[in-house]
Formats: structure tokens, C-alpha cells, sequence
């Protein structure tokens, strides 16, 4: 019998039908009200165990497994992630503070005074709280004094020279201090989408020592990490080329700093929780200088496709152009290059079509009873149809033209 979904007025009304029925040619002792009340009782009682059937299945997968708390027989149990542990994938990271330097102005050097660690300022810009992280000397005219955001996330980063106030003034230093330097930007909490994608990714590709996928699981060991596409270096024999993917919360046009790919070289060489070299083949190279520079760790490259949509009637430049720009921005940011052995061939999302980008406007020009005459594209100023993304490339939305004007929101 095949699990179909009902929800308590199916059960009901099949069991009223049923009942009645039976009552109705061959007993008749019992009146028709409390048969429909013994059927809703009966329906309620049947409804609880079948979704809770249901949603207990859900969970054995991680693409459907809910990742919010829940309270069972007194444990509280987060699905998604619990399957995430069984399958060894690190816990959602959390977010950080922002962390920084700021420049006192001392009025009085001579009074040797210590600005005490946990001294509250505040920033007008962002209307948060930061401390001071150490006792601090006040004894020169300028001193640099770390500070940090008491709340975790981006919305507490300051840039250079953005001003913050003490809570309390002091007698001894200016009431406004300056920020010198950025010693760790502010993150957000892992989002769930990228952990399930992590998840999701270990569940359907299990390690095995070395194979393409392995190192794709051992950089999502390290936050920040969008996706790792890795090669055969052909110009090594057993040399390694990971080109990797930020996420784009963190890093403009999903490029990753050298921080992030020397952490991905680490992790995809020794485990980031014992430090033991378990991970890659000894004869495996992605650091051929092995001063841990790992130059083999590269950053993507990201393509700009520009569209241009001409003779468009029927509907407004503005309304077309917001739609067709955040759906031709999804269908691109969803595109990435092929890897035999390692990409799904019956799902290849390596092509940039012009014929998919001509459907996605003429749904849009549906909706809004219009229409277009011609749409084309271009990559590096030359007009094409196609486009097939290479080694380690992405690609995003560069300009869109419509009726040969810019489209700017």
C-alpha cells in the first residue's frame, strides 16, 4: 500500500462512510450523531500516529530532515545536524565578532593610568556595544587599544577610521577614539542552507582515501567554504589543483582570500581536530613547495555573462528588468563546471545557453502579457550562443541591457 498523505477530515469522513453504512443496513442501535462523534474522536487518534510516521521519515534524509529542536523523551535533538554527525560533518560554525584596534587619544600620559579590560564603547554607525579585550597602559599621547564587538555577526564590523565613544568618559583620554585596524572581520552564523548542502554532499559522497570527492568533504570542514573543484594537475605527476569557491556572504563574487585557501590546503592534509596528516595520499602533491604556501590551492574564476533584451513590448522596462534579473542571477550563480567522476552526468550545469536565458525571459514577458524580439549574450565582448564553463570558472550576471539602455535598480 502506498504512503499516501491525509489529513483528519479524509479519516473521518471514511470512517462515517463506513460506519454508517454498517449501522445503518444491519445493526441500527445507535444514532447517527454518535456515530459521527465516535468518528471524529476515532480520526484524531488515527491522524497523530500517521504524521508522526511521516515526519519521522523525513528525517532519515538530510535533504528533507528539519533542523530545528526537538525534545524527545526528554533530549533535545536537532535531525539535520545529528545526521550530520553520524556522517562526520562538523557542526554548523558559528558567527564571530568583529575584533580591531582603535587609537586613545591620552590627555594626560603622565597620570600612567590603565584603561581596564571590559571598558564599553559605542558606535553611532552601528549602535552596538565593544569592549576593550585587555588592560590597556595609558602612557603616551596615542595608544592602540584592542577592542571587540559584543555582539557576534557582520552587523558589528567597522572599517578604518570609523569612530568610537567611550560610555563612561575618562578623565585622562578623549572621549572619541578612532579604529586603527580590522584583526578579524565579523561572521554570521552558518546559514542552514549551506549546512545542509554540506551535509547533503558527505551523505551522497563517502570518503575513500584520496578520491576527487574527498577533498571536496575535507574543505567543507572550514567555514567559508562555498564548493572546492578539484583536478588532476597534468603538468605534476600526482599533483592536485583545488580551485575553490567562498561563500558569497563573505567574499565578493565568491572569490576567497589566501587565508581561506591556505585553511583549505590544511584541512585537506591534516585533520583540523588532532592535527594528524590522515587525510590526503602521501604521493597526493597540492603544496609542491612544502612550505604549507600551498600554491595548488587556487581561487575560482568568475566570468561575467552580459545580456542584452531588445524589442521588448507590452510591459515596463523596470518591472521586466527586476525579474529577469534576479532569475537569471540565480540561474547563473547555479552553474559550475564539470568534473568527470565527480559531477552528476545526468545533471550537467557546465553550459550557459542562450536559448535558456531566451525561456526564462519569455516567462517573464508571459506573466506580464508581453513580449520580446531577440535576446543575446556575450562573455569577454564576444557575442555567443553558448558558453562552457572550464577548470575551476564560475559565472555570474555581468550588465543587462534592455532596448540597448543600461538596466540599473
Amino acid at each position: 500500500m502506498a504512503y499516501a498523505n491525509k489529513n483528519i477530515d479524509d479519516v473521518y469522513n471514511l470512517l462515517v462512510t463506513s460506519f454508517q453504512e454498517k449501522f445503518n443496513s444491519e445493526l441500527q442501535i445507535l444514532p447517527k450523531s454518535f456515530v459521527k462523534v465516535l468518528c471524529k474522536v476515532l480520526a484524531g487518534v488515527y491522524i497523530i500516529p500517521f504524521k508522526l510516521c511521516g515526519w519521522f521519515y523525513l528525517q532519515l534524509f538530510p535533504d528533507t530532515a528539519s533542523y530545528k529542536d526537538v525534545i524527545i523523551q526528554g533530549h533535545k535533538v536537532n535531525p539535520l545536524i545529528k545526521l550530520g554527525d553520524l556522517f562526520g560533518v562538523p557542526q554548523p560554525a558559528k558567527g564571530d565578532s568583529w575584533n580591531g584596534t582603535i587609537t586613545v587619544i591620552v590627555t594626560d600620559p603622565a597620570a600612567e593610568k590603565v584603561l581596564q579590560q571590559g571598558t564599553q564603547l559605542k558606535s553611532d554607525l552601528t549602535g552596538l556595544i565593544y569592549c576593550v579585550s585587555e588592560n590597556t597602559a595609558l602612557d603616551a599621547a596615542t595608544v592602540e587599544v584592542p577592542v571587540y564587538c559584543t555582539t557576534a555577526g557582520t552587523a558589528g564590523s567597522l572599517a578604518v577610521d570609523s569612530v568610537l565613544r567611550f560610555v563612561n568618559p575618562l578623565a585622562i583620554c578623549s572621549q572619541e577614539a578612532k579604529v586603527s585596524s580590522t584583526t578579524q572581520a565579523g561572521t554570521e552564523d552558518e546559514t542552514e542552507a549551506h549546512y545542509r548542502k554540506r551535509v547533503q554532499t558527505r551523505y551522497s559522497t563517502q570518503p575513500q582515501g584520496g578520491a576527487l570527492a574527498d577533498y571536496r568533504n575535507w574543505a567543507f570542514d572550514i567555514a567559508g567554504v562555498l564548493q572546492t573543484y578539484p583536478y588532476n594537475d597534468e603538468n605534476s605527476p600526482g599533483g592536485v589543483l583545488l580551485y575553490v569557491a567562498g561563500n558569497s556572504d563573505l567574499y565578493t563574487d565568491r572569490i576567497p582570500d589566501s587565508a581561506l585557501l591556505k585553511a583549505v590546503g590544511n584541512a585537506c592534509t591534516y585533520d583540523p581536530d588532532t592535527g594528524v596528516q590522515n587525510r590526503k595520499p602521501i604521493t597526493a602533491i597540492i603544496d609542491p613547495a612544502g612550505d604549507e604556501t600551498y600554491i595548488n590551492v587556487m581561487p575560482v574564476r568568475v566570468t561575467s555573462i552580459n545580456v542584452f533584451v531588445n524589442n521588448l513590448t507590452g510591459v515596463a522596462a523596470a518591472d521586466f528588468g527586476a525579474d529577469f534579473k534576479a532569475a537569471v542571477e540565480d540561474f547563473l550563480l547555479n552553474r559550475e563546471p564539470y568534473i568527470r567522476g565527480l559531477s552528476d552526468d545526468n545533471n550537467r550545469t557546465d553550459s550557459i545557453l542562450r536559448n535558456s536565458l531566451a525561456g526564462i525571459a519569455n516567462d517573464i514577458c508571459t506573466s506580464y502579457k508581453g513580449d520580446f524580439g531577440e535576446l543575446l549574450m556575450n562573455a569577454g565582448g564576444a557575442s555567443i550562443s553558448s558558453y562552457t564553463l572550464g577548470q575551476g570558472e564560475l559565472c555570474k550576471l555581468g550588465d543587462l541591457y534592455i532596448d540597448g539602455v543600461l538596466y540599473e535598480e
